[in-house]
């Protein structure tokens, strides 16, 4: 004879699942707007939204096959770590203040061919990189890229 398996309410979770996560304000989401992802990843810093602004606008015409349309650059900014005002210290130091190349570096970390440390390391020694290098690299693994 088997026993009838114990009824648990709806809305508590089992003991050893442990206790829910709290949630994350500042993380991007599927409720949110591309405005709102923006907000949340610059944390007030007005180049860092010049630059996630322009990523957005750019990704239609340099990343038309791009996974998540205009928030895949946010997204691979909150992937790496990027926020606040590190995104428009690369944005302007790094990049030269070109959203395609930023976009190229971004497709870069993402595809591992670049650390996210060594794009770091140059926003804060102000070392600008070759775009149209870096646009090569990401072209061999995105051929429609930046077109």
């Amino acid at each position: 004879m088997t026993k009838p398996p114990r009824k648990m309410p709806q809305n508590k979770r089992p003991d050893w699942v442990g206790a829910e996560p709290p949630p994350r304000p500042d993380r991007i989401d599927v409720d949110d707007t591309p405005a709102n992802a923006v907000f949340k990843l610059v944390q007030g810093d007005p180049v860092a939204a010049e630059a996630c602004i322009a990523l957005v606008k750019v990704v239609a015409t340099a990343d038309p096959q791009a996974e998540f349309g205009p928030f895949t650059p946010l997204l691979i900014l909150e992937a790496t770590g990027l926020t606040g005002p590190a995104i428009g210290h690369v944005y302007r130091k790094v990049c030269d203040s070109d959203p395609v190349t930023m976009l190229a570096v971004l497709h870069a970390v993402r595809l591992k061919v670049i650390a996210m440390d060594a794009v770091k390391r140059a926003a804060v020694s102000g070392t600008r990189i070759r775009s149209e290098t870096v646009i090569g690299i990401v072209r061999q693994k995105i051929p429609n890229f930046a077109r």
